[in-house]
Formats: C-alpha cells, sequence, structure tokens
C-alpha cells in the first residue's frame, strides 16, 4: 500500500480502447497511453497555515478512490511499484472526474433520452 503526502493523487491508468462506441476500430501505437484512469490513492489534503495567528487548517483532495478521472499530460510521474505502472500527480493537474457513461453522454447529445 502507498500512502500519498499532501494532494498527492496515485491512478491506474486505463488501457486504450481497441473498439469505438460505434465499432470502429482504433489503432495506437505501443507507446500511445490514456489519460484517463481510476484513482488508486490520495493524500490527505493540502495543508495551509497562518504563522501570525497561528492556525492551520488541511483542504481535503476532492477525489476519492475508484473515481473514473482525466488528468493533464504535463506535471505527472510515471513509476512501477510491485510491477504495477501508476501515475503520481497533484490534485490540480486532474481536469476532470468522469460521471456519466460514454453511450449515455452520446444519447443525451443527440438529443435522444
Amino acid at each position: 500500500m502507498i500512502r500519498p503526502q499532501s494532494d498527492i493523487v496515485i491512478i491506474r491508468r486505463s488501457a486504450p480502447q481497441p473498439v469505438s462506441d460505434g465499432g470502429i476500430f482504433l489503432v495506437h501505437d505501443e507507446n500511445y497511453r490514456e489519460d484517463i484512469g481510476v484513482v488508486a490513492y490520495v493524500g490527505q489534503g493540502k495543508s495551509y497555515g497562518c504563522k501570525r495567528c497561528k492556525t492551520q487548517h488541511t483542504v481535503p483532495v476532492a477525489v476519492k478512490p475508484g473515481d473514473k478521472v482525466i488528468f493533464s499530460t504535463n506535471g505527472h510521474q510515471i513509476t512501477t511499484i510491485n510491477g504495477e505502472e501508476l501515475v503520481v500527480l497533484r490534485e490540480p493537474s486532474i481536469i476532470g472526474v468522469i460521471e456519466d457513461d460514454t453511450a449515455e453522454w452520446t444519447r443525451k447529445k443527440k438529443g435522444r433520452t
């Protein structure tokens, strides 16, 4: 188990999809990596303090383990622990949490319910 510090988030990267939702085969080279993954571990949050008033508070991380996220390709580190490739980044590098299924989103976009 890994215990990240501060606002560090560790992500298991998703494998690239071989076929699109419409049934088209997608060709990727061997160096292609998806920028979507599942959060594996999160830190306790970023700590802020005031030396003058001697107060300190922690802002918790907004994502939790199990969230499917899309993240920035800049500012992350790739490491291998126990044979598993993991992406290590700070919380601001997470662009968003994926909540809806892609097929559901496509139906809504086309005006179908």
